[in-house]
């Protein structure tokens, strides 16, 4: 059995914008991280803004995906689509004769979290294209939105790469040729890897393990292993969850750096190592019978007893029960000048909440309800 062209992240570039802020500038589209600061309009800009995306070469895009900013909010971006014409690829204004319209994605006001969420749209396509466009109109009124600008943190693109046009004569029917008894199948795993939410959500180390274990699932469903796929398929499901909270600890981290609090910073230092210890012990310790795998990393974390891949128990047993509430809302302090008062900081915890509101008020839009013609 074999995967019926593996979803990647398709590479891109910004071919042309209608504006930007200086601050914010359309470039920052082109990186994915915990930390993207992203792209916004120019100031009390007039509408509707352009944005043409240029894919490294043709593919089929399979899936698009759309993070705004949290009051800074679009009431609708239209996508057109488009392959690339050779006497027009210097102008992008004159590949839009050419260039169809799939539909427009409308997004919500986001007055329910008070606008300390962001909306991910996620929408399912299947077209051939090299050129995106974006067609951005008027944004949501809010009191936070002072000049009226909407903002885009992320895009991504999921598909296939299409083949290059071959060289020299068409090829003939191979009339002698192999028949292929092996059927193909749509590798989910492989998307999932390539979802904007794991750059997003999960810390960049842990990201890349992640992608590593889903090679190396692909390379055991290819060879029929099934029993390591599925154990691999679990410890990628652990790491995920993990390293969600490794990012919020690397987020609280950065914010003790940037008011020169470097004992907190330390301490965050500390805590985030040995999270990841116990994350990747979680994460192998398993065998496909179910039993436990003793290794180097779960000595390091102090074992991974119980095998939980909810990541707030992996938490609490890593780094004491009394500092599990660093992630959420901060418990009292205890003792001056050590982790637990340090954690206890009501910035902190402000920004610790807000970050957790995120994760769970990011919402996929289906193609029924977000997705229109």
């Amino acid at each position: 059995m074999k995967a019926a062209g593996a979803p990647q992240k398709l590479r891109f570039t910004v071919q042309s914008c209608s504006g930007e802020d200086s601050d914010y500038t359309v470039r920052e589209l082109l990186y994915h991280s915990p930390q993207t600061r992203g792209w916004q309009s120019p100031r009390f800009c007039k509408y509707p803004q352009e944005i043409v995306i240029r894919l490294e070469r043709p593919s089929k895009i399979q899936q698009i995906q759309i993070l705004t900013h949290e009051f800074k909010i679009p009431t609708k971006v239209e996508i057109y689509v488009g392959l690339a014409l050779a006497a027009a690829d210097a102008d992008p204004a004159a590949n839009g004769s050419s260039m169809r319209r799939l539909g427009y994605l409308s997004f919500d006001s986001n007055e329910r979290s008070n606008h300390q969420a962001r909306e991910l749209k996620s929408v399912h396509v299947t077209v051939d294209a090299q050129l995106i466009r974006l067609v951005i109109h008027r944004c949501h009124v809010n009191k936070h939105n002072i000049y009226n600008q909407v903002g885009i943190i992320a895009l991504n693109l999921i598909g296939e790469l299409l083949p290059l046009s071959p060289e020299g004569p068409a090829p003939f029917l191979e009339v002698e040729a192999a028949v292929g008894r092996e059927l193909p199948y749509y590798n989910k795993a492989a998307a999932e890897a390539a979802d904007l939410q794991l750059d997003m959500h999960v810390d960049g180390v842990t990201a890349a393990r992640i992608k590593k274990l889903v090679r190396a699932k692909e390379a055991a469903v290819a060879a029929e292993d099934y029993d390591e796929a599925k154990r691999l398929k679990c410890s990628i499901e652990r790491l995920k969850v993990v390293g969600g909270k490794i990012a919020q600890l690397e987020a609280r981290k950065r914010l003790a750096v940037e008011r020169e609090d470097y004992d907190l910073a330390k301490a965050l230092k500390a805590d985030i190592e040995k999270l990841r210890l116990a994350g990747e012990a979680a994460a192998v310790s398993i065998s496909p019978a179910g039993q436990q795998q003793g290794g180097a990393a779960a000595a390091a974390a102090g074992g991974a007893r119980g095998n939980s891949r909810d990541p707030d128990e992996i938490f609490n047993r890593v780094l004491g029960k009394s500092r599990s509430a660093g992630i959420g809302i901060a418990a009292p302090a205890e003792a001056s000048g050590s982790a637990d008062a340090a954690y206890s900081d009501p910035e902190a915890a402000q920004l610790a909440q807000q970050q957790q509101q995120q994760q769970q008020l990011y919402t996929g839009g289906n193609d029924a309800g977000a997705y229109g013609r």
